[in-house]
């Protein structure tokens, strides 16, 4: 099974697990809710799951309630909250662990103001649909597994910048592209492209 193949298995599960917790819904009751990162574009590795909700007040309050339900089903391991209103992250972060067999899948949700500016997946999900292709998304992968299996850790968004921008193709290549440009988060990518339109 190829890296495709693999990444295609994972969204399958994080969509199953979407529906069987009814996050989406939930986040919807109190703002627009969008699916971000690697489960937006096709490309899980490690098992993760974004989300990125935005609304006009507010309420931490409000949605951990409704999360806490969620801890009477015995898959779901964890709920934490912290709030990064005071620092560059300027939002709120809601974790939850469940498990799927021996599978440990972390769903990491943020809650922005609508008038929120800066690093946000959302915005860019719309380039990446448009503009992944079967090769590059494969490029992306493998240097995802890679990555994995020296144990060295980056934020996704830096290796699609690297594919998509700069045409790395492979790890060695991306890790000599790591020394000189900045792979420090938060950071907000907007393609080239973006700014044309």
């Amino acid at each position: 099974m190829n890296s495709l193949k693999r990444a295609f298995h994972k969204k399958q599960q994080a969509e199953k697990i979407l529906r069987e917790l009814q996050l989406i819904e939930k986040w919807n009751e109190i703002g627009d809710c969008f699916v971000v990162g690697a489960t937006a574009y096709d490309l899980i590795v490690t098992p993760d799951i974004d989300l990125e909700t935005f609304c006009e007040e507010i309420n931490p309050a409000r949605i951990m309630k409704e999360l806490a339900v969620l801890l009477g089903n015995p898959n779901v391991l964890e709920l934490k909250y912290y709030d990064y209103s005071k620092s560059d992250f300027n939002g709120h972060y809601f974790k939850l662990v469940y498990q799927v067999q021996e599978v440990h899948w972390t769903i990491d949700m943020w809650l922005f103001s609508n008038t929120r500016e800066g690093a946000l997946s959302r915005d860019i999900v719309p380039f990446m649909k448009e503009t992944l292709t079967m090769e590059t998304r494969e490029i992306i992968l493998d240097i995802k597994e890679a990555l994995m299996k020296k144990k060295q850790d980056f934020s996704s968004v830096f290796i699609y910048q690297a594919v998509l921008e700069f045409g790395v193709n492979n790890v060695n290549d991306f890790l000599e592209w790591t020394i000189t440009h900045n792979t420090k988060v938060p950071y907000h990518w907007r393609p080239k492209s973006m700014y044309l339109n």
